[in-house]
């Protein structure tokens, strides 16, 4: 019998003997599989129609017509397992296996860690794929069960605002009425529209000392005060995911990087082996062949010359 049809019966079975649904580590305690693979075979059932994923913390699930699954399982163990298409999954991006394999290990551990998951640093030149990344963290997030389906994910560079360092703390914090000249009405901040999901900084290096320390007091405290409020605490359930081209040590108060635990290197596409290169042209292409509507063709010659650029080592 298959690993997810196994999963699907035990579930079915504690709903039908104790009436109530069931969480993705319960089964992992049941089935003696790892949590990352109930989750990811959860939201495969679900997406299957054979289960339904409930809001709430922790997530729940309980199967559709249960009592009637089970011979229908039993009748198609042997078939093939439907395998996952969803090209936002950690698991499915390029190089998940090989050059991006401990940086995926690492992204599920900093998710997954009790009880809402370790903020994280993304380090990595430009063009990398950090944006990308934070966001495939923030579907395996809600994929595992560990926020609920309508947890926000914000995005927000730094460098959007780095040339006024106040206004881009009040695009963090918030800000209250009359703190500055222009400030004409109390501005919720990103943080608070991130609550109960994640909110990714990108060019996080671009934040201020001043900035920095009130995010890291936010990152202790849970708690922060708006920007021109001296009173007023909000609070606020987020985690952060930063991302930067530069050297932390560099840009980054210590204060600020000691309370980000997790740091996740992307490596630069020079140093991605050929297989990959070539998968990530071929995506390219494809995406731009679909957004223009037109067919792309690539001459040989120019496929080679672009796979084995600035990499003598592997040719």
């Amino acid at each position: 019998m298959r690993k997810i049809d196994e999963l699907l019966m035990v579930a079915e079975k504690i709903q039908l003997n104790e009436r109530r649904a069931i969480s993705a580590s319960e089964l992992s305690n049941e089935t003696g599989m790892d949590r990352t693979t109930v989750s990811r075979y959860l939201n495969q059932l679900t997406r299957e129609g054979l289960m339904r994923k409930l809001d709430g913390r922790p997530v729940l699930f309980e199967v559709l017509n249960a009592g009637q699954v089970s011979e229908a399982t039993r009748t198609n163990s042997s078939k093939e397992p439907i395998r996952g298409t969803d090209k936002k999954d950690l698991d499915l991006i390029i190089g998940a296996y090989d050059t991006l394999q401990v940086a995926v290990q690492q992204a599920k551990a900093a998710i997954l860690y009790p009880p809402r998951g370790l903020h994280t640093l993304i380090l990595g030149e430009t063009g990398v794929g950090k944006s990308m990344f934070a966001e495939l963290m923030y579907r395996f997030s809600l994929d595992s069960g560990v926020v609920g389906t309508n947890a926000p994910f914000v995005k927000f560079n730094c460098a959007d605002y780095a040339e006024n360092p106040q206004l881009l703390v009040a695009q963090i914090f918030g800000v209250k009425k009359g703190a500055y000249t222009g400030a004409e009405k109390d501005k919720e901040g990103l943080l608070k529209k991130a609550d109960g999901g994640i909110l990714f900084l990108d060019e996080v290096h671009r934040l201020s000392p001043q900035g920095q320390e009130m995010l890291f007091t936010f990152i202790d405290k849970g708690h922060f005060r708006r920007l021109g409020d001296s009173e007023l605490l909000l609070e606020a359930e987020v985690q952060i995911i930063a991302a930067t081209t530069e050297d932390p040590g560099s840009f980054l108060l210590k204060t600020f990087t000691r309370r980000i635990p997790m740091s996740i290197t992307l490596p630069p596409l020079r140093e991605r082996t050929l297989c990959e290169r070539y998968e990530l042209i071929k995506t390219f292409i494809r995406e731009e062949s679909k957004r223009v509507s037109k067919a792309i063709y690539v001459n040989r010659s120019a496929l080679v010359s672009m796979l084995l650029y600035d990499c003598p080592n592997n040719i």
